[in-house]
């Protein structure tokens, strides 16, 4: 993406922001999504972040948690035993908090499933390139999806990646929204091949018994899947290709 547009961006908002005494980052995110978008400028995930990430609501998490550890450094080193018996009715609160937190920054909002941030701190090594564990990735793209959005509208489109989405969740909870229309499944490297296989195929069968109704028209959906193994170590790249021609193969096969 052109870097003389992102500096062009940058000035206009900091034009529209000037005279403003404050600006929270969820602010400055919008005025420069609608300035890229001016330009027909699609951003991805590394050039801005998230804009739950940047809500105010994530910002009283963050000042909770400030808040409340340094009150417990404060009576540790006290010895203040009162302190104490308040502050761990406070941790009791903060725990919720960070729950809640902890969904604001790693679920995507419309299918519920997790983020690419998510899989990125739980499954990558320091050096962002290799993965930290052994496992299996599924890699889901749904068929046709373009000509679903294009004839029956982008809000059509939603609730069929929400409830591919859900039906994806029987084969395990760690179900990653990697693109647009494509899931990422990360599963356990004792699971046998054979029976996830069959797990799939037995989605897809429902899939195919189910009908989108829409004014008068009924469609069904449907994805094309890709299976890798990967050990600790391995190359994210190589592991993420090897499910990704497998699931072009089933792309294929399913025309």
């Amino acid at each position: 993406m052109s870097s003389t547009k992102h500096i062009t961006i940058t000035q206009n908002v900091k034009q529209k922001i000037k005279d403003l005494n404050i600006v929270f980052p969820s602010h400055y995110a919008k005025l420069y999504v609608e300035e890229a978008n001016i330009f027909h400028m699609e951003l991805n995930p590394n050039e801005l972040l998230n804009s739950d990430m940047l809500s105010e609501k994530v910002v009283h998490h963050v000042i909770t948690l400030s808040s409340c550890t340094q009150k417990a450094i404060e009576a540790i080193e006290m010895e203040d035993k009162t302190a104490l018996s308040a502050i761990l009715l406070e941790t009791k609160v903060l725990r919720d908090e960070i729950e809640e937190l902890r969904k604001i920054v790693y679920e995507d909002s419309l299918t519920k499933s997790y983020n690419r941030k998510w899989f990125e701190d739980h499954y990558l090594c320091s050096d962002g390139a290799t993965l930290c564990k052994d496992g299996v990735f599924v890699m889901i793209d749904l068929n046709k999806f373009k000509i679903i959005n294009d004839t029956y509208g982008h809000t059509v489109g939603d609730k069929v990646l929400s409830h591919i989405a859900a039906k994806l969740k029987d084969l395990g909870e760690n179900i990653i929204r990697f693109g647009g229309d494509e899931f990422l499944i990360v599963l356990d490297s004792s699971i046998s091949i054979k029976k996830l296989k069959a797990k799939i195929e037995e989605i897809l069968l429902k899939l195919d018994t189910t009908s989108f109704r829409v004014g008068g028209a009924n469609f069904k959906t449907s994805f094309s899947y890709g299976i890798s193994s990967f050990l600790q170590g391995s190359a994210l790249e190589i592991s993420l290709n090897e499910a990704d021609t497998e699931m072009y193969k089933n792309k294929r096969t399913t025309k």
